[in-house]
């Protein structure tokens, strides 16, 4: 089942799309089954929230965020909940992006380099167009951004259309990403939710369990950026091959720890398979999984992506949320599938140049469960 209702109006600041509007109106949309309840919303194509059952069947809205449009516009204090980030989500060195022998810049907003594209002209600020599937449990947003203006901060070329589409399946939230290009352009697109299987007022995630997929991290340096190396997770607080704590070794002695004020870094998912230009839907692989033994509450994440950015939420104290909340440091924690941060400063990272022939296509699957 599908529910459309308002989440509210808020002001466009310039220069957003079509801005001549003085005010614009968001609409939620709730996905719902006996086993789940999902709510999205066009502004940014983001998620708002995820109802989900634990051991005793005690639903919780297990994702951080706000309760109106106007908190979210244009980027909810910096911190993304939820949404759709992109054309270029996450850090880009230098704010550079070579393409067939040119360069083209994105803003400095982050010290010399780039973050999350832009705070008003990225995806996660645009109202995408929806269309419902009441049949499937489903929505689709479809966002047109024409091509960046040379010599500006933002010129990343090809007239892109970029289509995300939530469907909810038994205990199942299946996304899948396509962007169509009229140029060779950079995609990296990913989606921003912070998570907290206790409920997303109930304080601090560190105590729940994660497990990632994964051998080796993308080592950063003092900007955040990745050094191009990648780093094996054996022996170091980086190690989540088995499950542990999320909070166990944040604190250790460890300059990485330091660098990202704790865990802000990409992980190198095991098993994926570049994309060959085939135009099929990529097999999505086992990323991550994350446990609250407490209630019981679990959830798989599945991608066809290379890289998965965990970050702890070093950041989010004092950051008001849905209820009148306040959340705090840690209080959830953000797992983004996405190719690496700073992939066109690094030619043997996976690939994320697409071109009218290689459109950009990827799935990402949100699986939950009760142990």
């Amino acid at each position: 089942m599908v529910e459309e209702s308002s989440f509210g109006s808020y002001e466009p600041i310039m220069p957003l799309q079509d801005s001549a509007q003085a005010s614009r109106e968001a609409l939620l949309f709730t996905l719902s089954n006996p086993n789940m309840t999902v709510r999205l919303t066009d502004l940014g194509a983001t998620i708002v929230g995820i109802d989900a059952p634990d051991r005793y069947g005690t639903f919780e809205d297990v994702v951080l965020g706000f309760d109106d449009a106007p908190s979210y516009y244009p980027d909810g204090q910096g911190t993304y909940f939820g949404a759709t980030v992109g054309p270029s989500a996450n850090r880009v060195e230098g704010a550079t992006v070579p393409i067939d022998g040119a360069v083209y810049r994105l803003p400095a907003n982050e010290g010399s380099n780039n973050l999350h594209t832009d705070r008003v002209r990225g995806l996660h600020a645009q109202l995408w167009q929806s269309e419902v599937f009441e049949s499937a449990d489903c929505v689709r947003f479809t966002c047109a951004m024409g091509a960046g203006v040379p010599g500006s901060d933002l010129e990343l070329p090809g007239a892109r259309t970029f289509t995300v589409t939530y469907e909810l399946d038994g205990t199942c939230l299946r996304v899948t990403f396509d962007a169509q290009t009229t140029a060779s352009t950079f995609i990296n697109l990913t989606n921003h939710s912070y998570f907290n299987l206790a409920g997303q007022a109930s304080g601090s995630a560190a105590n729940q369990e994660l497990q990632l997929f994964a051998e080796c991290f993308l080592p950063i340096d003092d900007a955040s950026i990745p050094t191009g190396e990648l780093c094996p997770v054996a022996g170091t607080p980086f190690d989540f091959r088995t499950p542990k704590a999320i909070g166990r070794d944040i604190e250790a002695s460890d300059e990485q720890l330091v660098r990202g004020s704790g865990y802000d870094h990409c992980f190198c998912i095991d098993g994926y398979e570049p994309d060959e230009g085939t135009g099929q839907l990529p097999v999505p692989h086992l990323a991550a999984r994350a446990l609250d033994p407490a209630s019981g509450r679990g959830m798989e994440l599945w991608t066809s992506l290379p890289g998965l950015q965990l970050y702890t939420g070093n950041f989010i104290g004092g950051v008001v949320g849905k209820g009148g909340h306040t959340y705090e440091n840690r209080g959830g924690f953000a797992l983004e599938p996405q190719f690496y941060p700073a992939t066109p400063s690094h030619p043997a990272f996976p690939n994320a140049i697409f071109t009218p022939e290689r459109p950009y296509r990827a799935v990402t699957e949100y699986r939950f469960f009760t142990a």
